[in-house]
């Protein structure tokens, strides 16, 4: 008898294990595989969207934080002054954020307004926030240059349901020895954005140069821990759409080393994953179309714990199949790395990390200032 109840115990063990390796395997199939095809199928359907001329341009204010930012404030403000827009109805506030440089005196020298604000990138934008009235917002990092037309760019696309706009990240071609396979990775992640936006909203805004109605973001949550996906979640909760403009392209530097780049990566997931915990009840609800019934899902979810997916993958097959499954792992792993596909391991280990990081209470609200510094 106990024979015949420890036979059913390993058959039911097995198909426990059996059932969850299915499931993992289906969820890490649709990350990868189903939901991108399901995103640019529907995308199709839809069209690109147009960036409008309006009879009357409306006002734009455009905010630029800053901390300690003399390499790149007078490029950044020269910039701006290169802009094509109607100076009666461009504004742009600097605001300082204790910073122990010449920043500030170096701003006073262009006509530009200047504020102070306590220190946290998201404290600065609420200043710049509640010193204007400006129909449309426009927050910029200091290190990002635009094109003369950005702002016209991305003031025509807010019209209808559309409710904030970012440009398009770019990679600088930087020489570091897995540039090729981050190239890889940041074009396609950026090209479903866009073609998320076509559909409903995508994932995430980006915080370098992103556009909003001032009456949909009027403040940003003292919980706040990231202003983009803030923003984008804020935008979205009010039933606008979050879009990309392909025409505004906003250029990003890599980190100089494999561990600055898990640095930045696991910065990137933390505070992805607190935010989401903010807004939880619009991950999974149809309520919020497909970006909260699908995009925030695939796209944030389930990608965000994927490694754990692949981990119980391989345990079930190494526990039905032996040691052996695990060589033939590692051989894989080494063989990708070998050829080059260096980056997915460097997000693994940048995801792993940035769960420990939120685990840990180690995300606090307020903004961060953490990103690549370059000398130019």
């Amino acid at each position: 008898m106990c024979f015949e109840w420890a036979i059913a115990d390993e058959g039911f063990v097995d198909l426990f294990l059996w059932i969850l390796f299915a499931i993992s395997t289906t969820i890490i199939a649709s990350v990868l595989f189903f939901y991108p095809c399901l995103a640019k199928w529907l995308a199709r359907r839809r069209g690109p969207i147009a960036s409008v001329v309006p009879e009357e341009w409306p006002t734009v204010a455009i905010l630029v934080p800053v901390f300690n930012e003399e390499k790149f404030i007078t490029r950044k403000l020269e910039n701006i002054l290169r802009i094509d827009y109607p100076k009666d109805k461009l504004t742009c506030l600097v605001i300082d954020n204790g910073s122990t440089d010449q920043t500030a005196e170096m701003v006073r020298r262009y006509p530009v307004t200047l504020l102070q604000s306590e220190r946290g990138k998201n404290n600065a934008i609420n200043a710049g926030l509640a010193a204007t009235d400006a129909e449309i917002v426009i927050v910029s990092d200091v290190d990002t240059t635009v094109e003369p037309s950005a702002v016209k760019e991305v003031v025509g696309m807010l019209h209808d349901d559309i409710g904030a706009v970012s440009g398009l990240v770019t990679l600088q071609r930087e020489k570091i020895p897995y540039m090729r396979s981050k190239l890889r990775f940041h074009v396609s992640d950026w090209e479903m954005r866009y073609t998320e936006g076509l559909i409903d909203s995508a994932c995430s805004l980006d915080g370098r140069f992103l556009a909003f109605r001032h009456s949909l973001v009027p403040r940003l949550p003292d919980e706040a821990i990231i202003d983009d996906l803030e923003v984008t979640f804020i935008v979205r909760k009010q039933g606008y759409r979050c879009v990309v403009s392909k025409s505004t392209p906003v250029f990003e530097g890599c980190p100089e080393t494999i561990w600055a780049e898990i640095v930045q990566i696991r910065r990137r997931v933390s505070t992805t994953l607190v935010t989401m915990v903010h807004y939880w009840t619009m991950i999974g609800n149809p309520r919020y179309g497909f970006f909260g019934a699908v995009t925030q899902p695939f796209r944030r979810a389930f990608a965000l714990t994927l490694p754990a997916f692949v981990l119980l993958d391989l345990v079930v097959l190494i526990y039905k199949f032996g040691l052996w499954v695990l060589w033939v792992a590692l051989g894989g792993a080494t063989l990708l790395i070998v050829l080059g596909e260096v980056f997915p391991f460097l997000q693994f280990a940048g995801i792993v990390l940035g769960w420990v990081e939120v685990m840990l209470g180690r995300v606090k609200p307020g903004g961060l200032w953490q990103r690549i510094q370059r000398d130019s």
